[in-house]
């Protein structure tokens, strides 16, 4: 350890997220690799809508009730050491965050072999309102696209805008108004080459996101792409509520 990162130790002690025990300055992430493995990876998919566990995602009987062909979770936000770390990125922009959580998805990604269903994809982060961004610092759900495209070697692109403020979702504990609080906050962004909407559809993009409770935003913001013509949507994101 340089002299450098020793005086970082002394005078801002940093600690691991799970266990509590301080971890050295030049180390990037605030989670040790023992609490990192404790993380209980989700196994498997589920319908979103009704919750039947299956191996296709949105089952039969709820397929016209979504855009979504599945919603992939990497872990639960009742896991205290994963729910700890969404907490510290995403409301005290400890931006360093973004790495260990990112790999976290990856590390699931490889688990469940979904490398091969996310080829040809593109990466499209739940964006946020400039009021949030300007206050968060950073795009959170960016971010995180970001470090998962050096993994998968998939593109991300910015493809929607946030057009209205809302309540934060986690504030809103009721299914319904959750859905009412998103309804009509995405628009396509300028950024969206024209020449895909419906004359060349994209096949396959990826939503992704830090966590879904309801599956709400995922579900309005799918419907914008689905409206531009885009074949198959999924979601992607650190946890399920």
């Amino acid at each position: 350890m340089n002299f450098k990162n020793l005086l970082l130790d002394l005078v801002f002690p940093r600690h691991c997220l799970g266990c509590k025990k301080e971890v050295p300055s030049k180390q990037a992430s605030l989670i040790c690799e023992a609490c990192f493995d404790k993380i209980i990876l989700n196994s498997a998919v589920r319908c979103h809508i009704c919750g039947l566990r299956n191996n296709k995602g949105v089952c039969k009987n709820c397929r016209k009730k979504t855009n979504l062909k599945i919603i992939f979770s990497a872990g639960h936000y009742s896991d205290p050491i994963l729910r700890e770390a969404i907490h510290a990125f995403k409301y005290h922009s400890i931006e360093s965050l973004k790495e260990t959580l990112a790999e976290l998805m990856v590390k699931y990604i490889k688990k469940e072999h979904l490398e091969n269903k996310f080829a040809g994809s593109i990466l499209v982060p739940i964006p946020l309102t400039l009021r949030r961004r300007t206050t968060r610092g950073f795009n959170q759900s960016e971010l995180l696209a970001m470090e998962i495209s050096k993994y998968l070697n998939l593109p991300v692109a910015n493809f929607l805008k946030r057009k209205s403020f809302s309540i934060p979702q986690a504030e809103i504990p009721d299914w319904q108004k959750r859905k009412e609080n998103v309804s009509g906050a995405f628009i396509l962004s300028p950024s969206y080459p024209q020449f895909y909407r419906f004359t060349k559809p994209i096949k396959r993009m990826i939503l992704v996101d830090d966590v879904s409770t309801s599956g709400a935003t995922l579900e309005e913001a799918a419907s914008v792409l689905k409206t531009a013509g885009v074949k198959e949507i999924y979601g992607l994101v650190i946890a399920k509520g």
